[in-house]
């Protein structure tokens, strides 16, 4: 399965190998590729950075130099982009061509399937991280610390990997700048301590940033280790899932956007998406995932739920899905930027200036976004207008020209906001039925409601 966030670009005039890769459709649905026929294509697809290419296969056979002078070509361009080279006949090589074996990141002869680029794809991005050796760090435990804030990401407790050790050293956050560490790396930790912070009201267990991704690496691999058992029910599957978007969420809101992120965010959606195909073929409603959901973070669980209603709309290809999940964990970015702990529960408490921020925080997301380039423009488009709506009493915030992505974020954000942090409250949950689902088009409407399982009046 695809482990990064991008494109494989595919540089390969041999027509019968080229056919049999793009025959290979369950592959393509997982592995991103872009193909060109001559050097001269592939270049201007490098230059769009829209496409964020990761990886190149340069067959041997495009030039008269068997692929040398067009590697030196993109490594002076692109001098950390791994590029393989594609011999098909390798017995038929120059000598200087095999010589230069080390120029490559490696020379990939005779491969008759895609299988032989993909294999090639895992070893190259598949993490090689361990979170065994994470280090005691210096601070004194049980004594409050004057720390940077935005040094260290929250973890929501409830959600915390219970192990017999823990694998990182923990803190509790007491004020802005105010923390206590309570455990260390290697410190036993047990059901009762936890216990102890939920009773004293305490949410979140906070982990210092250069540490947190080596607990994403920790949650992925959980996750995916859970997935695998058929002894264990979708409603623990769900929520081991959403615990690893709910971290991939919180570090983009407290670090910002980096590929190593969007990496961890791809293997995020590409689960969700099983899990979602899985719900639905054993016919579980939106209603029962809402009840049964123990996480609540915002930008993880509406991506989860726009999967959902993408899938009901019609939208059924990994890719497709993942796009609309992609935006979904995002659309939030502008906000987050501005303030990492921004909560819209509290949209009635804000003052002027806050209001302000908030209703910029769409635009300054899709600023966010383009900076920082390699995103499909639906992406941006949706993230600049998640707040539109095609119906609606406010003429600021109608419009006919926005995506079907954005009105599927739309509906998943307002079910999140209005319905399930309130647990299916049957007032919040007919005020959006029939004040927010009337202003979706007629599509979305009866997408969420074919969800919930409830009959649209005629």
């Amino acid at each position: 399965m695809s482990s990064f966030f991008g494109k494989a670009l595919i540089v390969d005039n041999t027509v019968k190998f080229v056919e049999e890769i793009k025959g290979e459709d369950k592959l393509l649905t997982e592995y991103a590729c872009l193909f060109a026929k001559s050097f001269k294509d592939a270049s201007q697809l490098l230059k769009q950075s829209k496409h964020n290419i990761r990886v190149v296969f340069l067959s041997s056979s495009i030039s008269p130099s068997h692929g040398l002078e067009e590697l030196s070509e993109i490594k002076k361009e692109y001098p950390d982009l791994p590029v393989f080279l594609i011999s098909h006949r390798p017995e038929r090589e120059p000598k200087e061509v095999m010589e230069n074996e080390s120029s490559f990141t490696k020379i990939i002869r005779s491969p008759e399937k895609f299988s032989a680029l993909t294999k090639e794809i895992d070893d190259l991005f598949s993490s090689k991280e361990t979170w065994t050796d994470v280090k005691v760090s210096k601070e004194e435990k049980n004594v409050e610390l004057n720390l940077a804030a935005e040094d260290y990401i929250p973890t929501i407790l409830a959600d915390f990997v219970l192990t017999p050790k823990s694998f990182f050293n923990i803190y509790i956050k007491l004020g802005p700048s105010k923390f206590i560490k309570v455990l260390n790396a290697g410190d036993p930790l047990q059901e009762d301590l936890i216990k102890t912070y939920t009773d004293k009201g305490i949410t979140h267990l906070y982990i210092a940033t250069d540490e947190h991704r080596k607990y994403i690496r920790f949650c992925e691999e959980s996750s995916k280790k859970i997935l695998k058992r058929d002894d264990i029910g979708s409603t623990k599957k769900i929520n081991n899932v959403l615990n690893l978007g709910a971290n991939i969420s919180q570090s983009l809101a407290h670090s910002g956007i980096s590929q190593e992120k969007l990496d961890f965010a791809n293997t995020f959606l590409t689960q969700s998406v099983g899990l979602i195909k899985n719900i639905r073929m054993k016919n579980e409603s939106l209603k029962k995932f809402i009840d049964s959901i123990e996480m609540r973070e915002h930008c993880a669980t509406v991506s989860f739920l726009a999967g959902m209603i993408a899938n009901e709309v019609g939208i059924e290809s990994l890719k497709s899905i993942k796009l609309v999940g992609i935006a979904a964990l995002l659309h939030d970015i502008g906000l987050y930027d501005v303030d990492p702990d921004f909560k819209e529960e509290d949209l009635g408490k804000f003052n002027e200036e806050q209001l302000k921020i908030y209703e910029q925080h769409q635009k300054h997301g899709g600023e966010i976004l383009r900076k920082c380039g390699g995103f499909d423009e639906v992406i941006y488009q949706a993230v600049e207008t998640h707040h539109m709506r095609r119906r609606g009493s406010d003429p600021l915030n109608r419009s006919n020209n926005i995506n079907m992505v954005t009105e599927i974020i739309g509906a998943a954000d307002e079910l999140h906001n209005i319905v399930i942090t309130k647990h299916i409250d049957n007032h919040n949950l007919n005020y959006f039925l029939m004040t927010n689902l009337k202003n979706y088009s007629p599509q979305i409407e009866k997408a969420v409601l074919k969800l919930l399982q409830i009959k649209k009046a005629a």
